[in-house]
């Protein structure tokens, strides 16, 4: 019987092969044609749907193309199902949630410092484009100008403003698809300054020095607040983590008690339980932190 679960593995495995060198050749094919389009003048526009796993990546800077998302599923999908043949169900369905938790955390992690590097560079690209302004260029002229000598991650998400706008789209959407895509406070309030200002009228320079003012209080304020709950923090940590250290040296000083503990059935209750309440109670500390 684990013979053919194998040997259905193998299957698996072979027919997900074959359907990644099918979108390869696709791919190949579309590029193709994009490259005899862009010599004959003609531009190719980006599809403005975008699936929720995409919108997370880009949010988080990550390039990974189609394609490798799906060899990577493809990949997660046999060891998942590996695993269910030679532990169960329950160590497949375990090492699936543990997996996809942690990929979560790093990408909110990775996209929460990009965010932080992006609102602390963005009055500075602000004052910028005020200064261009003041000599009497346009604002579209004036990001282009300050994009080119803006420090990463906020230049890449300045060139996604600049390739809207010459893909055809106004100012006001640009910014608005900018704030949409990113999920930034900062963003949206620029992207909302800016299309009143173009609806209503009004002096544009008042309103990025006013939002230059805003984002830098703002800023400091949020580091103040960390200086002021480092303590809660600290406690929080330690009340997540003392379980866990707990657990590993009684592991490592007494496995046969862990052991024995495994192969009873009230035991395996216990540790479920224990598991449980510790991702509760972290969840909880969480939830406090996230709301101070």
């Amino acid at each position: 019987m684990i013979i053919f679960a194998y040997v259905a593995v193998g299957l698996f495995m072979c027919l997900g092969a074959l359907y990644l060198i099918w979108l390869g050749q696709k791919q190949a094919q579309e590029e193709a044609v994009s490259k005899r389009l862009a010599i004959a003048g003609v531009k190719t526009l980006e599809l403005t749907g975008k699936d929720w796993l995409t919108i997370q990546l880009e949010r988080a800077g990550i390039s990974l193309q189609a394609t490798h998302r799906r060899m990577i599923g493809l990949g997660f999908g046999v060891l998942l199902l590996l695993v269910a043949l030679q532990f169960g169900i329950l160590a497949s369905v375990l090492l699936a949630v543990t997996l996809l938790l942690f990929t979560w955390a790093a990408i909110s992690t990775i996209y929460q410092r990009r965010m932080s590097q992006i609102v602390t560079q963005l009055p500075r690209l602000l004052d910028q484009v005020v200064r261009m302004m003041r000599t009497g260029k346009t604002l579209a002229d004036s990001f282009i100008i300050a994009t080119k000598e803006a420090d990463e991650p906020l230049k890449t998400v300045m060139l996604k403003l600049q390739r809207n706008i010459s893909l055809g789209m106004s100012i006001p959407e640009a910014f608005t698809d900018l704030a949409d895509t990113y999920a930034l406070k900062e963003l949206q309030v620029l992207a909302l300054g800016v299309s009143v200002n173009s609806r209503f009228g009004g002096s544009l320079i008042d309103l990025l020095n006013n939002i230059i003012t805003l984002i830098q209080q703002r800023e400091q304020l949020q580091r103040q607040l960390r200086a002021f709950t480092g303590e809660t923090r600290a406690s929080a940590v330690i009340l997540s983590a003392l379980p866990l250290l707990i657990g590993a040296f009684m592991l490592i000083s007494n496995p046969d008690y862990i052991y024995q503990m495994i192969d009873d059935p009230t035991g395996k209750l216990v540790l479920m339980g224990a598991a449980g309440m510790q991702a509760a109670g972290m969840l909880v500390l969480w939830k406090m932190l996230r709301s101070v």
